[in-house]
């Protein structure tokens, strides 16, 4: 009986940690495409980080979106960005921009959300890409 205890006290934590890691993913506010489309109108101070590979990038993005590979990213690769700056940070279906975009908030960006179904959504609701 002791043994299977010990067992329990270790294999706990890492069945917590998969819920832990969604937990945090979901605490960064989504942004619908629609929404997002209406904003950039309105709102040229807006901020696009596209966090998938550069393959992707090139196939099509959305318009004056910036590249920041996720396998790569690090914080100095946008420290030229004010913390109050609005960023909108997208991938393919939005699994790889929610962790780029939940460690943006730990680093103090105030602004941040993740682009709810990633360019899959911007392009399912009939939306423009710019291809290179």
């Amino acid at each position: 009986m002791k043994i299977f205890s010990k067992i329990i006290i270790y294999l706990l934590p890492l069945t917590i940690l998969p819920s832990v890691e969604g937990c945090a993913q979901s605490s960064v506010p989504l942004i619908e495409a629609d929404s997002l489309a209406q904003l950039l109108q309105q709102d040229d101070s807006i901020v696009l980080l596209d966090t998938r590979s550069p393959e992707e990038y090139q196939s099509g993005h959305l318009e004056n979106a910036r590249f920041v590979n996720y396998t790569t990213f690090q914080l100095i690769d946008i420290q030229d960005l004010a913390k109050e700056t609005p960023i909108v940070v997208y991938c393919l279906s939005g699994g790889r921009s929610g962790r780029v975009a939940q460690q943006l908030l730990q680093a103090g960006y105030q602004d941040v959300k993740n682009l709810k179904g990633g360019i899959r959504s911007w392009k399912a609701a009939g939306l423009n890409v710019k291809k290179e």
